[in-house]
């Protein structure tokens, strides 16, 4: 039978906008767009010898720098006359008496209102609260006694040229010889006027002086330096200075402004790296629905790390001093949360190509350019150490239901990490023993911060972007979820079907290799829309001699029927479950009629086929086939309650005959080897759960009295008969 290939859940489109936004990142972390981003400060080390690319002579703007400025130090200080110094004092110094006799006649005033008052004024501004309250409680005769002398003092002093720097030895030589008040306190408070008063007469004559030292600079002869091409400018290890830098520069070690040719390299690798992983994401078609948002979530853990790398890696590096500090970088987080929404095998390519552009981003966005690593063989141990720490953790990633894949994987990229750490350690001629403790902390770092930090870009990206992670999926798919708790309270019948359609469904889809924990959950789920009207659908029905169908038009029992889909997937809005849940309410019964009512209507006239189908679509994938397929088999097997293994068999393939022939399963990638399997597994599973009884002879003691048979019910009364095939339980359960 042909079959239609269904529509890929990645379109050309969208994987070629996924390329495009990838390569346009890349572009923009690769290329240095910040002036001077790359270029060499002061202080840093350089990682290997540095030697003139080619013959230049210039003039060292550093070195004629240093020299004018030594030549203008040599210039002495031009000093000036202050004349007027002298007679400003005197008149504030007297000023300030007249103050005090002033505020010591004014009554009505407190001593702390004239405190204040003297230092508000322009005389005592400045003045301490210890001499201001000396002045105002002095009597006179020792008021004009330190009167006096403060002008004599500063009269004394300043009557010789005074610099700042000779004040105090100046005021203390005086104090020795001079005129000092009598009152116990006198020399103190002559000390503080003094030392208010006394101001220097002689200072910088800051034009002149700033004049003769341009003079000098203008005088210093420019410095011209001469390298030789291949002449050594810095050896390995050095401090790079001002000069050092300033060599490398003209001398082509460093270039400077923007390179065009560094940005057609930026170009290509940007545009390599959108390509190839656009094109993979087309191919390999690693998204379930909707791809929208995973393909969002792996564009942002992507662009993510690549931005970390682009901060980090130019601070980490050169490695000089052995301390593996860039091997430490998580990088492999972006393969982790990239497998954990999607295949491993594109988690394990975008590890692949994370590694090769973060080993681009090393080499050519260093903080000292070309001089990133120390050795030829560092590119390659960081770009093998990236890949194999991301293939690992990739590998790990399978089918991730619990946290605990997150440790695994931490522990995978650790152990990637340090084999190749330890093998390039191996390779170096200089090994160090305590290379290996530094060794072995990086590679634990590496895998412990991609494990917390996928674990946290897992969480965090597929909560904002409502992506359906297996994690949600596991918790869906425990019998204890509120929702089918009140399934098993309203309609326990549905409740125990829909778990049994679950171990089914997950049986078989172990057995073919599609997703059994999605299978499992969009089982539990399929038939929740039956809670609105339980007593409608047959398992439900405790009365089996009356049905609620029996008083109602064909039309109106078809309508209740498939209206249970409808409320379901109403249902599964309103509980927000996730969409990859939500498509098995719609797709397990695709566009099949209800048959029973539908010939029960034909028996009475023409009749619509229209309205007794339901609404569809038909199964999208191998997962809602086998529920589907499981749905229908558990139904009919348990209506029917067969004999023998044989007629199990029988009933479960004319279920997988009929919905081949009705082309139920042309929209999905399901092949005919896999029905096959699914079908073996049906069989398989219904032998053991819906398998012959064994009765036991009647007790010779109690001949009257039936035994009990294995199931607990007295022979010869089994089970209540069920609904005929083709009747209103058929109809229900389908």
């Amino acid at each position: 039978m042909l079959r239609r290939r269904p529509d890929p859940v990645v379109t050309r489109g969208g994987a070629a906008a996924f390329g495009v936004l990838i390569a346009i990142g890349a572009i923009v972390l690769a290329v240095p767009l910040l002036p001077g981003e790359s270029a060499p400060h002061e202080g840093d080390i350089a990682p290997r010898a540095f030697a003139a690319v080619r013959e230049s002579e210039y003039v060292s703007e550093v070195l004629t720098q240093a020299a004018q400025d030594e030549a203008a130090e040599a210039i002495e200080p031009v000093m000036a006359s202050l004349e007027d110094v002298p007679v400003e004092q005197l008149g504030l110094l007297a000023v300030l008496f007249e103050e005090v006799s002033r505020l010591r006649l004014r009554s009505g005033l407190t001593s702390e209102e004239r405190l204040t008052a003297l230092g508000d004024s322009r005389a005592g501004m400045g003045l301490g609260t210890a001499i201001r309250s000396t002045l105002l409680t002095l009597d006179v005769r020792d008021l004009e006694d330190l009167r006096s002398s403060a002008v004599e003092g500063v009269s004394v002093i300043l009557s010789s040229p005074l610099r700042e720097e000779d004040k105090a030895n100046r005021i203390e030589a005086y104090l020795l010889v001079g005129d000092v008040p009598s009152f116990p306190s006198g020399e103190g408070a002559l000390r503080e006027l003094l030392e208010a008063f006394v101001q220097p007469t002689v200072g910088l004559d800051v034009d002149q002086t700033e004049a003769q030292r341009q003079g000098a600079r203008d005088a210093a002869a420019p410095v011209l330096v001469t390298y030789a091409a291949g002449e050594l400018i810095a050896e390995e290890g050095e401090q790079l200075d001002a000069v050092l830098i300033e060599a490398l520069r003209e001398t082509g070690v460093i270039r400077e402004g923007f390179d065009y040719y560094d940005l057609g390299a930026g170009m290509l690798m940007g545009a390599a790296l959108g390509t190839v992983l656009g094109v993979y994401l087309y191919r390999l078609q690693p998204f379930s629905r909707p791809a929208e948002r995973r393909g969002l979530m792996t564009l942002l853990a992507v662009l993510g790390t690549l931005v970390a790398v682009r901060i980090g890696l130019p601070e980490l590096l050169p490695d000089t001093e052995g301390r593996f500090f860039a091997y430490a970088m998580p990088v492999a987080a972006a393969a982790l949360v990239v497998s954990s929404i999607s295949a491993p095998r594109f988690g394990a390519m975008v590890a692949v190509v994370v590694a090769l552009y973060a080993g681009f981003i090393a080499a050519t966005a260093p903080s000292l350019a070309g001089a990133a690593f120390t050795s030829a063989l560092e590119p390659l141990e960081l770009v093998i150490a990236y890949a194999a720490g991301g293939l690992a953790g990739a590998a790990t990633m399978q089918r991730t239901e619990r946290l605990s894949r997150f440790i695994t994987a931490g522990l995978a990229v650790t152990a990637a990490t340090a084999a190749v750490l330890l093998a390039f350690w191996l390779l170096v001629e200089h090994r160090q023993t305590e290379d290996l403790g530094w060794l072995a902390l990086a590679a634990g770092v590496a895998g412990g911060g991609s494990a917390v930090i996928g674990l946290g870009l897992h969480v965090l990206l597929s909560t904002a972007l409502r992506v359906t992670t297996r994690m949600q999926l596991m918790e869906l798919a425990q019998a204890g979820h509120p929702i089918l708790q009140e399934l098993q309270e309203k309609a326990p019948g549905t409740f125990h079907h829909s778990m049994l359609v679950g171990t089914l469904a997950e049986q078989a889809a172990n057995r073919i290799g599609a997703d059994s924990l999605l299978a499992r959950a969009g089982a539990y789920y399929h038939d929740i829309g039956k809670m609105q009207r339980p007593e409608y659908f047959v398992e439900n029905n405790i009365n089996r001699g009356v049905s609620p169908h029996d008083s109602l038009a064909p039309e109106a029992s078809a309508r209740i029927i498939h209206g249970h889909v409808f409320d379901g997937v109403e249902m599964a809005r309103r509980r927000r479950l996730p969409a990859l849940v939500g498509d098995f309410i719609p797709q397990h019964h695709g566009t099949r009629l209800v048959e029973f009512f539908y010939h029960k209507a034909l028996e009475r006239g023409p009749a619509d086929s229209e309205a007794y189908r339901y609404p569809g679509p038909r199964p999208q994938e191998k997962e809602h086939a086998i529920v589907m397929l499981a749905d229908s088999c558990e139904a009919l097997v348990r209506a029917t309650q067969p004999e023998t293994h044989e007629d199990i068999d029988e009933l479960v393939n004319g279920v997988f005959a009929e919905r081949l022939a009705e082309g139920q399963l042309d929209e999905c990638d399901i092949t005919m080897k896999e029905i096959q399997a699914v079908a073996a597994s049906f069989r398989s599973t219904l032998r053991a759960v819906y398998h012959p009884r064994i009765e036991y002879p009647d007790a010779p003691d109690a001949p009257d009295a039936p035994a009990e048979t294995a199931d607990g019910s007295a022979p010869g009364v089994g089970p209540t008969p069920a609904a005929p095939v083709e009747g209103p339980g058929r109809a229900a359960d389908e």
